[in-house]
This record gives C-alpha cells, structure tokens and sequence, in this order.
C-alpha cells in the first residue's frame, strides 16, 4: 500500500513539473500582444472543471494565431500528461514504434524500400529480419550501388530528429553514412527516396511532402480527427514542422485550406502561399487522399494497444499512398489545432470524460 501511494505521489508530481515546463515552453512561443477576455476566460475554465485545473496559455496561443476562440482547444500540458499516454502506454511504444519491424506490423502496406536494417547492433540486408546476418563490408558495398538514401533511427525519430539524408554525388558518401551510424546505439533503417506524386513535388520538390493524419481507434471504428500537409521551405529535405518546415490543413476533398502556418520556427506565423514556390495553398488538391484515408482507416486495428496515432503518409508518382511512419506517442498537436481547431472537435467532451473517468450522465 505505502509503494502504491508513493507511487502515485511521484506519477503527480512528474506531471506537474512537465506540465509546467511544457506551459512555459509555449509561453516563449506567445508574443504577448493577445490577451483572451475575461468572459473568454471563463468559458475555458467552466469546461475544463470538471476534468482538471488547465492555464489558459494554449487558447490565448491560438487563438492569437488562427483569430478563432474555441473552448475546447486541448491544452499542451493536458495532452501530453493525461491524454497521451492514457491512450498509448509509453513502456510498450518504445518496443512497438521500430521502423524495423513495419513489414511485419504491417502487411501488404506500401512502404519506402528498404535496402538494409540494423537491430541491437546486427546488420539485415533488405526490410525483414532474417536468420542471415550480415558483416558491415557489405551493408557498405549495397549503399555503394545507391543514388541516394535516408538513414533514420528506426525509433522515435520524430520532428526530423535521427534523420540524415546521403547523396552519392557527395565525395563523403559513404564515410558520413558511418559517421551517422557509429554515433548512435540505435535500431537504424536504410531505405530508398520515394519519387513523389508530382502535384505534391511542385509545391516543394526538395522534400517529400507528407500527409500527417490524426485518428483514434474506437471500439468498431476508426476515427480519424484531422489531415494536415506537411512541407519542406528553402530546400530542405524534411517536411517537419519542428524542423522549420510549414503545414496546411487539408478538406476531405484533397483541397488545402487558405491559410498555412509555421510551427516552431516561427511561432505560428500564418500564409497564404508557400514561401518558397509561391503556390497559394487553397489551389493545391492532394491527390489519392481517398486511397490515404482508407490505409489509415484499414492499419490503425493492427495497433490495438496504440488507440491513438499520428500517421506519416507520402503519395508517390504512381498516386499510391506509402507509409512512412506511426507515431504511437508523443505526436505533435500544434499543427493541427491551428490548420484544424480543436483536436477532437465534437468529441472533445467524450475523449476528456474516458480519459478522466468522468460519467457521460455528468
């Protein structure tokens, strides 16, 4: 009984002192020029009671930057304190989200190629674990008959992080490649660049601009929250958005939204065109969005632990959508509370009441 309540007493105050630090790291990002009404103030916190103390600095945030006031914007701190990990338990994602082992997690999935695979320090040729294990002579002599490759730790490489992008035309080629590996423990995937559909590689071809979809798994269904497009600037290689990239919420017909937003970078700043090519956002339809959203839809039950996941989807030259990651935990909410609202819409008092525990005959 005393190791439970310790426990507990350690859970809260772990919480608390991340909530305060996620809360102050989100204060930075606020210009301090926007201040939510008093009456603003207290809608937010006449929703928010029943459920937990919350600051109002995420609505004060976006509703700076997106010049709309919801009630029901999720707060940072409350997302990645209670939501998150109520939904995925992060001890189990650090085993399940492995990019080694999508072939196997998800089968008959279109996938970038994958010519080589490192797990606890033992190299697979090709994207299966086999019983032949390989020396590094010859992960070196496969790489050599590469254009080009993306070398990513296989976990959490999220936000662009463990990410490095090689070139053969580079006279370091192959030493940069094992300068990566050797400066990392890390379960590694080596895969192919994925030829983008053209659409997509017009409004920045330097990167492979990216679906990022957001859905939780109910007891029959497959729901899926929001659909942004992530794109690369000035020509950069990834899209992501904490790596300076922008994005813009996508309409279930393909069409881009009027407006797109940076994230980190720049603290929200909102456009209309893509900074580098120019295109206005609102002219851009996603091809295949259909074909992206029945793979959410059809994946998502292969995770049933994970009922809530942030998906990476690319569409290549052939108009086929192609899985580049899941995010089990941890998946940015930023992005889709400013291109989207809220994150759970109309659900939000649904999602709160579960993951708080609350009767629904409140």
């Amino acid at each position: 009984m005393f190791l439970k309540l310790l426990t507990k007493k350690i859970i809260k105050r772990y919480r608390l002192n991340r909530r305060r630090k996620i809360s102050i790291d989100l204060a930075k990002k606020h210009t301090n020029s926007f201040v939510l009404s008093k009456k603003q103030v207290n809608e937010i916190n006449t929703f928010y009671n029943p459920y937990i103390k919350v600051s109002s600095i995420s609505h004060n945030y976006y509703t700076e930057k997106t010049g709309f006031f919801y009630k029901e914007y999720i707060p940072e701190d409350i997302y990645f304190c209670y939501i998150d990990p109520y939904f995925n338990p992060p001890e189990a994602a650090k085993w399940i989200d492995n990019k080694c082992y999508y072939s196997m997690l998800f089968p008959n999935t279109k996938m970038p190629e994958c010519v080589a695979l490192r797990l606890n320090g033992l190299w697979y040729v090709g994207d299966r674990i086999t019983g032949k294990i390989v020396e590094p002579s010859t992960i070196t002599s496969i790489l050599e008959q590469q254009k080009e490759v993306f070398v990513k730790v296989a976990r959490e490489s999220y936000g662009g992080k463990g990410v490095k992008y090689l070139c053969k035309n580079e006279a370091n080629y192959i030493t940069e490649f094992w300068d990566f590996i050797n400066n990392t423990e890390e379960d590694i995937v080596v895969q192919k660049v994925i030829v983008q559909h053209p659409e997509l590689s017009t409004i920045n071809p330097s990167s492979v601009n990216t679906l990022r979809f957001f859905s939780i798994l109910y007891e029959k269904e497959v729901k899926i929250y929001s659909i942004i497009l992530r794109m690369g600037i000035h020509g950069a290689k990834v899209d992501n958005a904490s790596s300076g990239g922008i994005t813009c919420g996508v309409e279930l017909d393909g069409k881009l939204k009027h407006f797109g937003y940076y994230s980190y970078s720049q603290s929200g700043k909102r456009m209309t065109v893509h900074p580098t090519s120019g295109i206005p956002f609102d002219s851009v339809v996603v091809p295949s969005l259909d074909k992206a959203i029945e793979m959410v839809k059809r994946l998502h039950p292969y995770l049933p632990h994970f009922r809530m996941v942030s998906w990476d989807i690319a569409i290549d030259q052939d108009g086929d959508p192609v899985l580049i990651e899941a995010n089990l935990n941890r998946g940015e909410i930023d992005f889709h509370q400013l291109n989207n609202g809220p994150l759970f819409g109309e659900d939000t008092e649904m999602v709160l009441n579960e993951v708080f525990e609350i009767s629904n005959n409140k």
